[in-house]
């Protein structure tokens, strides 16, 4: 049977194939919305791009490898081994960006939420909210 492929699916082979020095441990895939995808594309070039350039000017930077990808508490938390300060910078600055875009659908969120803290757009946080809500009905 030829099923299609999920569209995470789709997601973490491009992000494998585009970036495999970063994603060549096991690292335990992206467990994270779809929201925050382009954050993740972003910042692994980024942080490639980073790493190539400065050893090309003799500055050897250490390989960044995934360790893991997910969600905690609402934000965006990017576990990996190797890098330098700069990298540092934009693993925390992407963390920053999630801490203000949904997490399902990428547009302006905040963290709160009923039940698991989310981030999340107003149409998605009352999504969320009405399921948990629905839930727990007596």
């Amino acid at each position: 049977m030829n099923e299609e492929l999920q569209p995470y699916e789709v997601f973490a082979k491009h992000m494998e194939e585009k970036y495999p020095a970063i994603f060549s441990q096991p690292y335990g895939g992206f467990a994270v919305g779809e929201g925050w995808w382009p954050i993740l594309e972003s910042l692994c070039g980024q942080i490639q791009h980073h790493i190539n350039w400065k050893n090309k000017q003799s500055v050897i930077v250490a390989q960044v490898t995934v360790a893991q990808i997910k969600e905690k508490f609402g934000g965006l938390r990017f576990y990996y081994d190797g890098g330098d300060d700069e990298i540092r910078g934009m693993v925390r600055m992407a963390e920053s960006w999630a801490d203000k875009s949904c997490e399902t659908c990428g547009s302006p969120g905040t963290s709160g939420g009923k039940g698991w803290i989310k981030t999340l757009c107003p149409t998605h946080r009352a999504e969320s909210d009405a399921r948990y809500e629905e839930r727990f009905k007596e």
